[in-house]
């Protein structure tokens, strides 16, 4: 539990060990599976991010990530990730070479699909074990667990980064 706040007029906020967001109110009320949804997206993905509870109503704004503790931060980032339109990556099937570009088989949780890996810069590794993969077409693809890949897959990552 890393509590991001201790005074008594906002809420204690944090990361459960799952990755899940919760919030405690005025010491009663507590929140947990909370969504955070970025208010600009594009512009500023990491200010303006309003929690919303089960029945998505909004519970508290986070005017900016870099004012919470840095695991906190690091958490609702990938929540964020998870929550944008993005396709989850669950298994790599074939690569055509391990030099760039390459073209990939991939399945994801859409459906079988082939991406174009063009550079290394493409690949980044995220807080809590997960990767972000933009192919050619600017497509990006989540991967929520690297040691939950399958062996190829995994290997393939790790090359990378």
């Amino acid at each position: 539990m890393n509590p991001a706040s201790s005074n008594n007029h906002l809420p204690i906020i944090w990361a459960e060990t799952d990755g899940t967001i919760s919030a405690k109110f005025n010491q009663e009320t507590l929140l947990t599976h909370l969504t955070p949804l970025s208010l600009f997206p594009l512009s500023e993905g990491k200010k303006n991010i309003v929690l919303l509870d089960q029945n998505q109503n909004e519970v508290f704004l986070i005017d900016d990530l870099a004012n919470l503790e840095p695991t906190l931060a690091d958490a609702i980032t990938v929540a964020l990730l998870k929550n944008r339109f993005i396709l989850k990556l669950l298994k790599i099937k074939k690569v055509s070479s391990l030099r760039t570009p390459s073209e990939w088989q991939v399945i994801s949780d859409r459906g079988e699909s082939n991406l174009i890996f063009v550079s290394e810069e493409a690949i980044r590794r995220l807080p809590d074990d997960c990767a972000l993969i933009q192919d050619s077409q600017g497509l990006r693809y989540l991967i929520t667990s690297i040691r939950g890949l399958d062996n190829y897959s995994r290997k393939v990552i790790e090359y990378y980064i």
